[in-house]
């Protein structure tokens, strides 16, 4: 009798391996991009299931929209992406980026992070992005110049009158009147708007009404500001450069006294040129009206598309950790945004106290879904007013109706 016999036998399992998570940085310098490189390995070694391949972008935020756009179609936009502000209005309108919400309410970071900090990342109350580096543009000057020219090192610009008065008193010019070192980096081209945005608030202008979603940047106080930034280029204190290419302003290769700087950009200044380390400070904010400075953002998102959102929500958990906060802090001077850490970033250097009252009395672009046109009519009419085309005031209204008209024309109001 033949009995039945059962072999048993295990059926190969197959490996899937570590989850893949593309993680996109805009390019911001060599140290930046070193620190993000050393963070993703640390990330890594702590967590062998994930391999993030890192991408960095290029810095300017068009160049980033067209990628993100070519990503979007192909089926590659990042799992989690280092965005900047802007992006929190344009791509939170057209629903490319999770919500956070769960993940954040049971974060036990949650309570140690300002509230400013969430509330930055909301996009008509939703939650998308986790602000994790506030980047003032602030006013640097070189202490070396300022003696060489008569003036007090101690006693920066504190108002636009002084700052005027200062930026002619430092500009050298040679026997035919070349400007061979600038008083003040006063762009003309690239996104040169985020230098007067904070000229025109400063002057009481709201630039753009958020809660109507409107344009209103052609008001007297807005036009006035302008039109001082006009008069003192006409006083050619500046040399021409593009505010987009970051490594082209004249004061990072010793051509001007004063400049709006990022961390990110007095960081790089820093390490290539070490002896010139003690010789630039940080002025405080100007004031018109009232103290305003311009104040971008990072944050963090993921792509409401993603695969593997509880694994991108681990590598920013990891990357928003008093350790790695702490690193950007001594590393890149990026200001924190742990309370917890204030007191830590004030002791690292003097000279952060006055970094935080850039932040303090910082406003970043407007979260606006319209973003891109807005700099478009308002980047021309501030080129516009400094070629002398027409004065500030008519450049703005010509600027706002264009961009009234073209809202209305593809119904974005």
């Amino acid at each position: 009798m033949l009995v039945g016999l059962v072999i048993g036998f295990n059926a190969p399992v197959e490996s899937k391996g570590p989850v893949k998570l593309s993680f996109w940085i805009p390019g911001e310098g060599k140290a930046w991009e070193e620190y993000f490189r050393s963070a993703v390995k640390e990330f890594e070694a702590s967590n062998p299931d994930i391999k993030v391949e890192m991408t960095v972008t290029p810095g300017g935020a068009q160049d980033i929209e067209t990628k993100l756009n070519a990503a979007k179609l192909s089926g590659t936009f990042p799992d989690v992406f280092a965005a900047y502000l802007v992006f929190i209005g344009t791509r939170g309108a057209r629903n490319e980026f999770a919500s956070l919400e769960s993940y954040v309410n049971k974060w036990d970071g949650k309570s140690d992070i300002f509230d400013s900090v969430s509330e930055i990342g909301k996009y008509k109350g939703k939650l998308i992005g986790m602000g994790y580096c506030p980047m003032p543009e602030m006013l640097v000057y070189r202490k070396d110049y300022f003696q060489e020219a008569g003036l007090d090192p101690s006693k920066p610009p504190t108002t636009w009158e002084e700052l005027a008065d200062y930026a002619v008193k430092l500009t050298k010019k040679d026997e035919k009147g070349n400007i061979t070192r600038a008083g003040f980096d006063l762009p003309v081209t690239g996104p040169a708007f985020v230098l007067p945005e904070p000229f025109m608030r400063q002057n009481g202008s709201k630039v753009i009404d958020e809660k109507k979603q409107k344009p209103s940047f052609n008001d007297p106080a807005a036009a006035e500001a302008i039109q001082f930034l006009a008069d003192l280029y006409a006083k050619k204190v500046s040399i021409p450069f593009d505010f987009d290419q970051k490594d082209t302003f004249p004061f990072l290769n010793g051509r001007a006294a004063m400049s709006f700087l990022m961390p990110s950009q007095i960081t790089q200044f820093n390490v290539n040129n070490p002896t010139l380390k003690d010789k630039i400070a940080i002025a405080p904010v100007t004031k018109r009206k009232v103290k305003k400075s311009f104040v971008g953002y990072r944050l963090f998102v993921m792509g409401k598309d993603s695969k593997y959102k509880n694994e991108g929500w681990q590598l920013i958990k990891f990357l928003m950790t008093n350790e790695q906060m702490k690193k950007r802090m001594i590393d890149l001077k990026v200001p924190v945004v742990r309370k917890s850490m204030t007191q830590d970033f004030t002791n690292l250097d003097p000279a952060n106290k006055t970094v935080l009252e850039y932040v303090e009395f910082g406003k970043g672009k407007p979260t606006i879904p319209w973003t891109s046109l807005y700099n478009k009519y308002v980047e021309q009419a501030y080129e516009e007013a400094l070629n002398q085309k027409k004065t500030a005031q008519q450049a703005l209204n010509d600027a706002q109706k264009a961009l009234e008209e073209e809202l209305k024309k593809f119904n974005l109001q």
